[in-house]
Protein backbone atom coordinates (compact mmCIF):
# COMPACT_ATOMS: atom_id res chain seq x y z
CA UNK A 1 0.00 0.00 0.00
CA UNK A 2 2.95 2.53 0.39
CA UNK A 3 4.09 2.17 -2.81
CA UNK A 4 0.72 2.95 -4.07
CA UNK A 5 0.48 6.03 -1.81
CA UNK A 6 3.80 7.17 -3.23
CA UNK A 7 2.81 6.79 -6.69
CA UNK A 8 -0.36 9.19 -6.21
CA UNK A 9 1.73 11.93 -4.53
CA UNK A 10 4.19 11.33 -7.14
CA UNK A 11 0.92 11.86 -10.09
CA UNK A 12 -0.29 15.07 -8.50
CA UNK A 13 3.38 16.53 -8.11
CA UNK A 14 3.49 16.03 -12.05
CA UNK A 15 0.22 17.41 -12.45
CA UNK A 16 1.20 20.38 -10.27
CA UNK A 17 4.02 20.80 -12.04
CA UNK A 18 2.77 20.79 -15.48
CA UNK A 19 -0.59 22.86 -14.86
CA UNK A 20 1.56 25.79 -13.45
CA UNK A 21 4.08 25.75 -16.45
CA UNK A 22 0.97 25.53 -19.12
CA UNK A 23 -0.53 28.91 -16.94
CA UNK A 24 2.54 30.44 -17.24
CA UNK A 25 3.51 29.83 -20.61
CA UNK A 26 0.03 30.39 -21.77
CA UNK A 27 -0.56 33.77 -21.11
CA UNK A 28 -1.37 36.27 -23.52
CA UNK A 29 0.91 38.75 -24.83
CA UNK A 30 1.34 42.40 -23.13
CA UNK A 31 -0.80 44.47 -25.23
CA UNK A 32 0.42 47.69 -23.14
CA UNK A 33 2.05 50.08 -25.44
CA UNK A 34 3.26 51.92 -22.50
CA UNK A 35 4.73 55.98 -23.01
CA UNK A 36 6.33 56.38 -26.35
CA UNK A 37 8.36 59.37 -24.78
CA UNK A 38 7.04 62.14 -26.92
CA UNK A 39 5.44 64.05 -24.13
CA UNK A 40 5.38 66.83 -26.71
CA UNK A 41 1.77 65.49 -27.72
CA UNK A 42 0.57 66.09 -24.53
CA UNK A 43 -1.42 69.12 -24.34
CA UNK A 44 -4.55 71.40 -23.07
CA UNK A 45 -7.27 72.23 -25.69
CA UNK A 46 -9.81 75.27 -24.70
CA UNK A 47 -13.02 75.18 -26.18
CA UNK A 48 -14.48 77.53 -24.08
CA UNK A 49 -12.64 80.56 -25.89
CA UNK A 50 -12.04 81.98 -22.78
CA UNK A 51 -8.30 81.26 -21.96
CA UNK A 52 -6.38 83.73 -23.53
CA UNK A 53 -2.94 82.23 -23.68
CA UNK A 54 -3.71 78.63 -23.83
CA UNK A 55 -0.16 77.87 -25.01
CA UNK A 56 0.89 78.43 -21.13
CA UNK A 57 -1.42 75.97 -19.98
CA UNK A 58 -0.28 73.47 -22.60
CA UNK A 59 3.54 74.19 -21.67
CA UNK A 60 2.56 73.33 -17.95
CA UNK A 61 1.20 70.06 -19.19
CA UNK A 62 3.56 68.68 -21.40
CA UNK A 63 6.10 69.24 -17.87
CA UNK A 64 4.19 66.92 -16.07
CA UNK A 65 3.81 64.54 -19.02
CA UNK A 66 7.58 64.63 -19.34
CA UNK A 67 7.63 63.97 -15.40
CA UNK A 68 5.75 61.84 -15.21
CA UNK A 69 5.93 59.30 -18.68
CA UNK A 70 2.60 59.69 -19.75
CA UNK A 71 0.12 61.16 -22.08
CA UNK A 72 -2.08 63.85 -20.42
CA UNK A 73 -4.47 65.85 -22.47
CA UNK A 74 -7.03 68.33 -20.49
CA UNK A 75 -10.27 69.70 -22.25
CA UNK A 76 -12.24 72.42 -21.37
CA UNK A 77 -15.87 71.83 -22.86
CA UNK A 78 -17.35 75.18 -24.20
CA UNK A 79 -21.27 75.75 -24.69
CA UNK A 80 -21.20 73.77 -27.92
CA UNK A 81 -20.18 70.48 -25.68
CA UNK A 82 -23.12 70.93 -23.47
CA UNK A 83 -25.42 68.38 -26.01
CA UNK A 84 -23.42 65.82 -24.20
CA UNK A 85 -25.07 63.38 -21.85
CA UNK A 86 -23.06 61.72 -18.87
CA UNK A 87 -22.26 58.49 -20.64
CA UNK A 88 -21.45 60.71 -23.83
CA UNK A 89 -18.72 62.65 -22.26
CA UNK A 90 -17.27 59.28 -21.10
CA UNK A 91 -17.16 58.15 -24.61
CA UNK A 92 -16.02 61.18 -25.73
CA UNK A 93 -13.10 61.36 -22.95
CA UNK A 94 -12.19 57.97 -23.69
CA UNK A 95 -12.05 57.76 -27.32
CA UNK A 96 -10.58 61.32 -28.02
CA UNK A 97 -7.84 59.72 -25.92
CA UNK A 98 -7.29 56.55 -27.85
CA UNK A 99 -7.37 58.56 -30.64
CA UNK A 100 -4.87 61.18 -29.89
CA UNK A 101 -2.54 58.71 -28.07
CA UNK A 102 -3.23 55.47 -28.93
CA UNK A 103 -4.79 52.27 -27.29
CA UNK A 104 -3.58 50.95 -24.08
CA UNK A 105 -0.64 53.66 -23.90
CA UNK A 106 -0.06 55.42 -20.23
CA UNK A 107 -1.76 58.61 -19.65
CA UNK A 108 -5.08 60.73 -18.76
CA UNK A 109 -7.76 62.45 -20.26
CA UNK A 110 -9.41 65.27 -17.95
CA UNK A 111 -12.56 66.38 -19.39
CA UNK A 112 -13.59 69.58 -17.60
CA UNK A 113 -17.17 70.72 -18.29
CA UNK A 114 -17.34 74.22 -17.88
CA UNK A 115 -20.35 73.99 -20.66
CA UNK A 116 -23.21 75.48 -18.77
CA UNK A 117 -24.76 71.62 -18.77
CA UNK A 118 -26.50 71.23 -14.91
CA UNK A 119 -25.41 69.01 -13.59
CA UNK A 120 -22.01 69.92 -14.80
CA UNK A 121 -19.98 66.50 -15.32
CA UNK A 122 -16.60 66.26 -15.42
CA UNK A 123 -14.96 63.03 -16.08
CA UNK A 124 -11.45 61.54 -15.78
CA UNK A 125 -9.96 58.92 -18.20
CA UNK A 126 -7.21 56.61 -17.60
CA UNK A 127 -4.78 54.28 -19.92
CA UNK A 128 -1.89 51.68 -19.11
CA UNK A 129 -0.22 53.09 -15.69
CA UNK A 130 -2.43 55.83 -15.32
CA UNK A 131 -5.18 53.67 -14.34
CA UNK A 132 -3.38 51.73 -11.68
CA UNK A 133 -2.12 54.78 -10.59
CA UNK A 134 -4.83 56.75 -10.18
CA UNK A 135 -8.13 54.66 -9.64
CA UNK A 136 -8.29 54.78 -5.83
CA UNK A 137 -7.87 58.32 -5.74
CA UNK A 138 -10.12 59.96 -8.79
CA UNK A 139 -12.42 61.21 -5.94
CA UNK A 140 -9.51 62.81 -4.01
CA UNK A 141 -8.48 64.74 -7.44
CA UNK A 142 -12.38 65.41 -8.17
CA UNK A 143 -12.46 67.32 -4.21
CA UNK A 144 -9.52 69.16 -4.72
CA UNK A 145 -10.59 70.32 -8.06
CA UNK A 146 -14.11 71.35 -6.51
CA UNK A 147 -12.10 74.45 -4.77
CA UNK A 148 -11.52 75.30 -8.12
CA UNK A 149 -14.21 75.37 -10.19
CA UNK A 150 -17.87 76.95 -9.62
CA UNK A 151 -20.65 75.16 -9.54
CA UNK A 152 -22.84 74.39 -12.54
CA UNK A 153 -25.20 77.62 -12.35
CA UNK A 154 -22.39 79.68 -11.91
CA UNK A 155 -20.86 81.47 -14.35
CA UNK A 156 -16.75 80.48 -15.51
CA UNK A 157 -14.02 82.79 -15.57
CA UNK A 158 -10.50 82.07 -17.48
CA UNK A 159 -9.04 82.27 -13.94
CA UNK A 160 -11.27 79.11 -12.81
CA UNK A 161 -9.64 76.80 -16.22
CA UNK A 162 -6.17 78.04 -15.16
CA UNK A 163 -6.41 77.31 -11.64
CA UNK A 164 -8.28 73.75 -11.97
CA UNK A 165 -5.21 73.40 -14.91
CA UNK A 166 -2.79 73.76 -12.00
CA UNK A 167 -4.41 71.59 -9.45
CA UNK A 168 -5.33 68.60 -12.09
CA UNK A 169 -1.66 68.47 -12.68
CA UNK A 170 -0.39 68.70 -9.07
CA UNK A 171 -2.77 65.98 -8.06
CA UNK A 172 -1.50 63.92 -10.76
CA UNK A 173 2.18 64.54 -9.31
CA UNK A 174 0.99 63.81 -5.80
CA UNK A 175 -1.12 60.07 -6.31
CA UNK A 176 1.81 59.23 -9.01
CA UNK A 177 1.90 55.42 -7.47
CA UNK A 178 1.28 51.98 -7.89
CA UNK A 179 -0.44 49.18 -6.99
CA UNK A 180 0.87 46.50 -5.69
CA UNK A 181 2.19 43.50 -7.61
CA UNK A 182 -0.84 41.58 -6.28
CA UNK A 183 -3.20 43.66 -7.16
CA UNK A 184 -5.32 44.64 -10.89
CA UNK A 185 -7.82 46.47 -12.08
CA UNK A 186 -10.28 44.86 -14.80
CA UNK A 187 -12.47 47.10 -17.62
CA UNK A 188 -15.29 45.38 -18.00
CA UNK A 189 -16.07 47.30 -21.31
CA UNK A 190 -12.76 46.28 -23.07
CA UNK A 191 -12.41 43.20 -21.41
CA UNK A 192 -8.71 43.94 -19.94
CA UNK A 193 -6.67 43.31 -17.18
CA UNK A 194 -4.07 45.78 -15.89
CA UNK A 195 -1.53 44.65 -13.38
CA UNK A 196 2.05 45.24 -12.29
CA UNK A 197 4.74 42.37 -13.20
CA UNK A 198 8.13 42.64 -12.91
CA UNK A 199 8.13 45.63 -12.18
CA UNK A 200 6.46 47.00 -15.37
CA UNK A 201 2.39 47.56 -16.57
CA UNK A 202 1.07 45.15 -18.20
CA UNK A 203 -2.37 45.01 -20.17
CA UNK A 204 -3.54 41.58 -21.05
CA UNK A 205 -6.97 39.75 -21.39
CA UNK A 206 -6.30 37.53 -18.51
CA UNK A 207 -6.02 37.65 -14.99
CA UNK A 208 -2.50 38.26 -13.35
CA UNK A 209 -0.33 34.77 -13.42
CA UNK A 210 -0.40 34.82 -9.79
CA UNK A 211 -4.34 34.69 -9.96
CA UNK A 212 -4.31 31.26 -11.96
CA UNK A 213 -1.15 29.99 -10.19
CA UNK A 214 -2.87 30.00 -6.45
CA UNK A 215 -6.38 29.26 -7.93
CA UNK A 216 -4.56 25.78 -9.44
CA UNK A 217 -2.41 25.54 -6.26
CA UNK A 218 -5.36 24.80 -4.19
CA UNK A 219 -7.15 22.96 -6.44
CA UNK A 220 -4.32 20.50 -6.74
CA UNK A 221 -4.30 20.65 -3.04
CA UNK A 222 -7.95 20.03 -2.71
CA UNK A 223 -7.83 17.04 -5.35
CA UNK A 224 -4.74 15.45 -3.67
CA UNK A 225 -6.55 15.54 -0.02
CA UNK A 226 -10.19 13.88 -1.64
CA UNK A 227 -7.65 11.06 -3.56
CA UNK A 228 -5.57 10.50 -0.46
CA UNK A 229 -8.69 9.76 1.64
CA UNK A 230 -10.67 7.99 -1.15
CA UNK A 231 -7.36 5.63 -1.71
CA UNK A 232 -7.18 4.85 2.59
CA UNK A 233 -11.44 4.40 2.87
CA UNK A 234 -11.33 1.69 -0.01
CA UNK A 235 -7.88 0.22 1.49
CA UNK A 236 -9.42 -0.53 4.78
CA UNK A 237 -12.51 -2.05 3.44
CA UNK A 238 -11.41 -4.19 1.04
CA UNK A 239 -9.13 -6.54 2.29
CA UNK A 240 -9.18 -9.96 0.70
CA UNK A 241 -6.90 -13.02 1.88
CA UNK A 242 -4.41 -14.55 -0.69
CA UNK A 243 -6.41 -16.43 -3.70
CA UNK A 244 -6.09 -20.09 -3.35
CA UNK A 245 -5.80 -22.59 -6.69
CA UNK A 246 -9.43 -23.16 -7.43
CA UNK A 247 -8.53 -26.97 -8.17
CA UNK A 248 -8.44 -27.99 -4.93
CA UNK A 249 -12.40 -27.14 -4.78
CA UNK A 250 -13.21 -29.82 -7.38
CA UNK A 251 -12.95 -33.71 -7.74
CA UNK A 252 -11.27 -34.82 -10.54
CA UNK A 253 -13.97 -36.40 -13.06
CA UNK A 254 -16.90 -34.50 -11.56
CA UNK A 255 -16.26 -31.36 -13.34
CA UNK A 256 -18.73 -31.30 -16.42
CA UNK A 257 -18.47 -28.46 -18.87
CA UNK A 258 -21.20 -27.12 -21.61
CA UNK A 259 -21.71 -24.88 -24.28
CA UNK A 260 -24.61 -23.11 -24.97
CA UNK A 261 -24.89 -20.02 -26.55
CA UNK A 262 -27.87 -17.81 -28.02
CA UNK A 263 -28.02 -16.17 -31.43
CA UNK A 264 -29.51 -13.03 -31.96
CA UNK A 265 -30.65 -11.05 -34.97
CA UNK A 266 -31.54 -7.44 -34.19
CA UNK A 267 -32.61 -5.19 -36.84
CA UNK A 268 -32.76 -1.42 -36.45
CA UNK A 269 -34.83 1.09 -38.26
CA UNK A 270 -33.61 5.10 -38.30
CA UNK A 271 -36.41 7.24 -39.74
CA UNK A 272 -35.23 10.48 -40.82
CA UNK A 273 -38.09 13.58 -41.08
CA UNK A 274 -37.63 15.86 -43.81
CA UNK A 275 -38.96 18.83 -43.55
CA UNK A 276 -40.29 21.76 -46.22
CA UNK A 277 -41.46 25.27 -46.26
CA UNK A 278 -42.52 27.24 -49.06
CA UNK A 279 -41.46 30.43 -48.14
CA UNK A 280 -38.96 31.97 -45.08
CA UNK A 281 -38.84 34.88 -43.35
CA UNK A 282 -35.96 37.00 -42.23
CA UNK A 283 -35.98 39.31 -38.89
CA UNK A 284 -35.36 42.97 -39.71
CA UNK A 285 -34.02 45.51 -37.43
CA UNK A 286 -34.90 49.40 -37.32
CA UNK A 287 -31.86 51.42 -38.74
CA UNK A 288 -30.18 53.97 -36.44
CA UNK A 289 -27.22 55.95 -36.07
CA UNK A 290 -23.73 54.89 -34.75
CA UNK A 291 -21.30 55.87 -33.03
CA UNK A 292 -17.21 55.25 -32.55
CA UNK A 293 -16.85 53.41 -29.20
CA UNK A 294 -13.19 53.42 -27.61
CA UNK A 295 -11.92 49.91 -27.40
CA UNK A 296 -8.66 50.73 -25.59
CA UNK A 297 -8.75 49.41 -21.95
CA UNK A 298 -9.86 52.90 -19.28
CA UNK A 299 -10.36 53.82 -15.92
CA UNK A 300 -11.63 56.60 -14.39
CA UNK A 301 -14.45 58.23 -13.16
CA UNK A 302 -17.10 60.90 -13.58
CA UNK A 303 -18.07 63.76 -11.00
CA UNK A 304 -21.02 66.05 -10.98
CA UNK A 305 -20.60 69.26 -9.56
Amino acid sequence: MKKSVLIIVNIILVIAVIAIFIIQSSAKTDISKGFDGNYLNSTFIDNTGLVENPDELTTLVQQTAQQLEMNICIYSAGQEDSYRSDSGIKNFADTSYDDTFGEDTDGVFYYMDVSGKSPACDHISTSGKAILMYQDNIDGIFTRLDNYLPASTEPVTAEHIENAVKCFLSALEDYSTYKSTFEYYYDSTSGKYMFMKNGEVVVSADKPPVYNMFFMLICLAIGAGIALITYFVIASNYKFKKSQNAVIYARNGNTVFRRKSDDFIRTYTTKHKIETSSGSSSGRSGGGGSHHSSSGGHGGGSHHR
